[in-house]
């Protein structure tokens, strides 16, 4: 080979840029991935962030109201500016334990009183205890309010939620060993 034709082929210069398309794709995959792991990340701390605050003002707002006076409808709405993307959901459940019935030692009966205190106290736990449901939900990767009702949020896959729940208790409930 003479000095006037020293070079690159075309070949090797194909090759080239083929190692070179491959090497910055795999960057830009990976590059891409940390982006939406750190997204998402935002979004999850900031939906917990946002259903803790949920949860001690609704906490507060039930303190010492009977359950007669809490709301037994679930309560959907949208956080305000500059959360509006995020919509929360509030539920109070009535909560139903099973029957707290003793058994007695291979087949004998239990005594009555033991039975009565069972079934007393099944009866006021269901009466004094509610579990309160805060449920934060947004779309994921969206930093804007989505048009439609929070209702249809089910139905897409790409719905992320957070849900905290808590029990109330109603100190006034009184305990009656009748039944």
């Amino acid at each position: 080979m003479s000095k006037k034709n020293a070079g690159f082929t075309l070949l090797e210069v194909m090759i080239a840029i083929t190692i070179m398309t491959v090497a910055l794709s795999a960057v830009l995959t990976s590059q891409s991935g940390s982006i939406f792991q750190t997204i998402r990340a935002k979004d999850m701390n900031l939906a917990g962030w946002l259903a803790q605050r949920k949860m001690v003002e609704s906490e507060q707002a039930f303190e010492g109201k009977p359950f007669g006076e809490i709301p037994k409808d679930a309560e959907i709405k949208r956080f305000e500016e500059p959360y509006e993307h995020y919509s929360w959901k509030r539920e109070v459940k009535e909560i139903k334990f099973p029957e707290l019935t003793p058994t007695g030692k291979e087949g004998e009966p239990v005594p009555e009183p033991l039975r009565i205190l069972s079934q007393s106290m099944t009866k006021y736990i269901n009466t004094a205890v509610r579990e309160l449901v805060i449920t934060v939900s947004w779309e994921r990767g969206v930093v804007r309010a989505s048009e439609g009702s929070l209702g249809d949020d089910e139905a897409n896959s790409k719905v992320q939620k957070i849900v905290l729940s808590t029990y109330l208790i109603d100190m006034k409930a009184e305990f009656n060993l009748g039944i």
